[in-house]
């Protein structure tokens, strides 16, 4: 009987076990009617509802957007009581427009989201960036973002790569190289943006090549 009893115990901590392994998602969040889902992703935390992060997430985040997830490195996220936001790199965001929340969207959405952007969208709109970076409180100028390559990865998503200048108040200025991606997850359109500082040409490779990775890690979770 005691033999048995073992038996039935060992079984049902293997299927708990594979049940947590099965489970993609570090957490899960609602925009609209659509669950989003955020990944495991090696190398990163997923830590937007943190305390520390989590208002230095919202404060550079203009009022039209809504952040869902936040990711930073694993050594970052050990020491965050003691990072403030310029010191920063390697990390990336999840968020939405509040507006089409509620708003069904395809892959014509996300071919239409794709022409605008690499048109005049970007540069009418970094005003609204900087309007909300001063809210911080700290002196920070913010050059207009240079886009240097579109693509396409599926037909699920695209990635917009550009360059930014920033001049902050008793520094010396810095370039931060950036993805701006669109995402198709489940009928709604989110936005995935992930930065990197910029240290040369071999920049852009990671930058796209980590860029990537994520944004295949977040459809395959969602999918």
């Amino acid at each position: 009987m005691k033999t048995t009893f073992s038996l039935i115990f060992t079984i049902l901590v293997s299927s708990f076990a594979l049940i947590a392994q099965s489970d993609p998602c570090s957490r899960t969040s609602n925009f609209g009617a659509a669950e989003i889902c955020f990944p495991k992703i090696e190398n990163y935390q997923e830590c937007y509802l943190d305390s520390i992060i989590k208002p230095l997430a919202d404060a550079t985040e203009i009022q039209m957007n809504e952040v869902l997830g936040y990711y930073i490195t694993e050594q970052a996220f050990q020491k965050r009581d003691s990072i403030g936001l310029i010191a920063l790199n390697d990390y990336f965001k999840i968020y939405g427009t509040k507006q089409i929340k509620d708003l069904t969207a395809d892959k014509n959405v996300l071919v239409e989201t794709k022409k605008g952007l690499e048109g005049t969208f970007l540069k009418k709109n970094w005003d609204l960036v900087e309007k909300e970076v001063d809210k911080i409180g700290m002196e920070i100028d913010i050059g207009v973002p240079v886009v240097i390559n579109s693509y396409s990865l599926n037909d699920e998503s695209f990635s917009i790569v550009m360059l930014v200048k920033y001049q902050i108040e008793n520094m010396e200025p810095y370039t931060m190289a950036m993805t701006v991606n669109g995402l198709l997850i489940n009928e709604r359109m989110v936005w995935m943006a992930y930065y990197l500082n910029y240290e040369g040409v071999s920049t852009i490779e990671q930058l796209e090549k980590n860029s990537n990775k994520i944004v295949t890690d977040l459809l395959k979770a969602n999918g």
